[in-house]
């Protein structure tokens, strides 16, 4: 109890440093001083939380909270433009380049190398954009979401209140996540970019499905998901631990919606899948 006083303390002193910082920082919501203290209290490290937050490259996102807050079922539209030749030329040679990796993957988890080179190719175009966005950001900003303060500056309608809240305790979670993993492996956590949800690498995971299916597929005994050998291991593990069976059909979509789940996506990666 003790203990906690004194962080709960220090946060105190600490909030009244976020006006002088907020403003070299982007304006920082003071809803990050209680952010940080839940955080703390949930085990991860105080020091790393502090220094986390304090760095100037911290910055909030309030487009990031609009497009989290109004975001839409995905529809047949938004992936057709995987859906032509060109992509299809560029996914058979990206087989024929990572094949080693992809029959290995396939060995060890029974997952087809079309359907992995086909989420692959959704994803991120086989690597080529895995996004721009600080994951620390995205996470930080919507972990806020649900706040009075935020809420106005994002000029969101309070009719949002019940989605609000479901999507910051998400976000919440993963940015436990993804402090602790970046501590514990000695990692700048400013160092990783991704989309405007918080996914990263090749295979656009989460930190919750990084921390629970990231694979070295390579031996180099870590896991880099801006690998190709990772994220193929990755994806396969993914999927296996979705319920992917090679031998019935019928798991390839369930497993698939596991990743993604919109019936637009797992139908664009299993005509792709089939196609290459």
């Amino acid at each position: 109890m003790a203990r906690l006083k004194i962080i709960l303390w220090g946060l105190v002193i600490w909030g009244i440093m976020v006006g002088a910082a907020g403003a070299a920082n982007g304006n920082l919501p003071v809803a990050y001083v209680d952010l940080q203290y839940q955080l703390i209290r949930q085990g991860v490290d105080k020091d790393f939380v502090l220094q986390a937050f304090a760095d100037p490259r911290n910055r909030f996102l309030p487009g990031v909270v609009r497009k989290i807050a109004y975001l839409r079922r995905e529809r047949p539209a938004d992936y057709s433009h995987f859906l032509k030749p060109e992509v299809v030329a560029r996914g058979r040679l990206y087989l024929q380049e990572h094949r080693r990796h992809l029959m290995r993957a396939m060995q060890v988890y029974g997952v087809l190398p079309e359907i992995i080179v086909a989420i692959l190719t959704v994803e991120t175009d086989l690597g080529r954009v895995t996004g721009r966005y600080p994951v620390f950001n995205v996470f930080a900003s919507l972990a806020v979401m649900d706040t009075p303060e935020v809420m106005a500056e994002a000029g969101l309608s309070p009719r949002l209140r019940i989605r609000l809240r479901k999507k910051a305790a998400w976000a919440r979670r993963e940015l436990k996540v993804f402090l602790q993993y970046c501590q514990q492996n000695g990692l700048d956590p400013y160092q990783f970019r991704g989309s405007w949800a918080g996914a990263m690498g090749y295979a656009q995971f989460l930190p919750s499905s990084l921390v629970r299916c990231g694979k070295d597929g390579n031996g180099d005994g870590k896991v880099d998901l801006f690998d190709h050998a990772d994220a193929i291991f990755s994806i396969a593990n993914y999927l296996r631990r979705s319920g992917f069976r090679p031998g019935n059909r019928r798991t390839w979509r369930r497993a698939v919606l596991a990743y993604n789940n919109s019936d637009a996506y797992a139908d664009t990666v299993l005509t792709l899948a089939a196609w290459y």
